[in-house]
């Protein structure tokens, strides 16, 4: 009898749901182990079908990874989310000897520090690059927004879950100074959210405007392999209003692309996510394994402009993306983490598809009054109708799912994005819950307005190529300049 690969899965989300799904579909009959911080009920069902066992501790300490690894002695690690990165979790595989899906602490800076990035970007040319300033203090944020009269986006300097980007879009010559002073107000929130010793707490960078998409490339360190384009809707409320959150939707297709995207514009953000590559190896030593993503903007200034930068799957994109590929993705995965890459295909379902977000009242305001409520998911009658579950922020407890504050489920369908959006529609009919579900139906409705403005700004930034003038720009302050 062969003996079934075990793979054990770190994370607890939709993404890590989403990767468990393609690796209990492969043909390679992998044993799916899991730690996470609760019990995810989509991970729960794979780990129990393919008779395997289920962890729950903090996925982010050495120690305990240590300690699980020690019970299961996996053959291959897969890690989900971010911050095990950042904490140099992937390491503690390799350490161990175990091949791992997941960037190693390093690497992974790409993504935990958005000056670092920035500062990579410049030091090694990579076309795409904004202009920005660093901030250690509030206090110099301030100053210099009261001192700046100009179009800005204000970040955390490090990784903070997609949250308090705040864009200031100065239509006139400079704010007053009433405008100025209330815009500082900003400036305490977004410091609060990253706060490391010895980095910047607070990137200003500045502004640009038109499409999001992101692409994802798998890397095993030598070969490369781009996957579909996804765009993620980030705001709360329906037609894009609202508090920013990790992402109440996502779309991808058809084909690679996204209507809005053309193929030039995919290939050239592909080339500048693998010269990204190339200068971490630059910057570090370290080989780059598993997946990066470009979050990127189709911009006048540029064209394909980056955001920002993840070191793992996007969550909602990677629902939008995975179940998408017909190929064996699981075995894809062990062959980005054993380096052999080069032997992997890629074969994608042209229709595209669309992920709707659903959480309960509260979010993303308030984690608490999103938290501690009872939900009900219907999944045989939502398969019925064509629609896949991904479980995120809810937890087994006993026989019942109870919310755990940030976005409880996402649902795929895939088709033609008017029919996918009727197909989502009539699959929440099948969920409910104790209090109300916030969620988009405007996703994937909105690809008509978007081609459009894509039009408007390819002309520009096309016109701006032929001029000799792409990435150039010029802008005006006080004190006579601004970078």
């Amino acid at each position: 009898m062969v003996r079934k690969m075990k793979v054990l899965l770190v994370g607890d989300g939709a993404r890590e749901n989403v990767l468990a799904y393609s690796l209990a579909r492969s043909s390679k009959g992998y044993k799916i182990y899991a730690l996470s911080s609760y019990i995810n009920p989509g991970i729960n069902s794979i780990v129990k079908t393919t008779g395997a066992e289920y962890f729950i501790g903090n996925v982010n300490s050495p120690e305990v990874i240590k300690e699980v690894i020690k019970k299961v002695n996996p053959d291959l690690g897969v890690i989900g989310p971010e911050d095990p990165l950042f904490n140099g979790i992937a390491d503690i595989f390799r350490k161990e000897g175990i091949s791992v899906f997941g960037a190693s602490k390093k690497c992974a800076r790409i993504e935990e520090s958005k000056a670092w990035a920035r500062e990579l970007m410049w030091k090694h040319s990579i076309p795409g690059r904004l202009r920005y300033k660093v901030f250690y203090t509030i206090e110099d944020t301030a100053k210099f927004i009261l001192e700046y009269g100009g179009s800005v986006a204000i970040k955390p300097a490090g990784q903070a879950g997609g949250k308090g980007v705040k864009v200031i879009a100065d239509l006139e010559a400079y704010l007053t100074h009433d405008k100025r002073e209330a815009l500082t107000k900003s400036v305490n929130e977004i410091g609060s959210l990253y706060n490391k010793e010895g980095e910047p707490r607070i990137i200003i960078e500045e502004k640009v405007d038109g499409p999001e998409y992101t692409l994802h490339v798998l890397s095993d360190g030598k070969t490369t392999i781009s996957l579909p384009l996804a765009q993620d809707y980030k705001n709360a409320y329906q037609d894009g209003i609202g508090p920013e959150t990790g992402g109440m939707g996502s779309i991808s297709g058809p084909n690679e692309l996204l209507p809005f995207i053309s193929n030039e514009e995919y290939q050239t953000t592909y080339d500048i996510v693998k010269r990204t590559m190339d200068a971490i190896y630059k910057e570090t030593g370290e080989r780059y394994v598993g997946v990066i993503a470009g979050q990127m903007m189709l911009t006048e200034l540029w064209g394909p402009t980056v955001i920002e930068y993840y070191s793992r799957f996007g969550d909602p994109e990677a629902s939008a993306i995975i179940p998408r590929l017909e190929s064996d993705f699981g075995e894809t995965i062990e062959l980005t983490a054993t380096g052999h890459l080069n032997k992997a295909s890629i074969k994608i379902n042209e229709k595209p598809s669309i992920v709707r977000a659903v959480a309960t009242l509260g979010y993303p305001i308030s984690k608490q009054m999103a938290s501690g409520h009872k939900i009900v998911v219907d999944l045989e009658k939502m398969k019925e109708r064509g629609c896949v579950v991904f479980f995120g922020s809810v937890a087994l407890e006993g026989m019942q799912l109870i919310t755990k504050g940030s976005r409880a489920l996402e649902i795929v369908a895939i088709g033609d994005f008017e029919e996918a959006a009727e197909n989502l529609d009539r699959c929440m009919q099948y969920i409910s819950s104790d209090t109300k579900l916030i969620y988009r139906t405007d996703i994937g409705r909105t690809v008509k307005s978007q081609i459009e403005k894509a039009e408007i700004i390819r002309y520009s930034y096309k016109n701006r190529e032929k001029r000799g003038i792409l990435g150039v720009s010029a802008d005006w302050s006080p004190n006579g300049g601004l970078w």
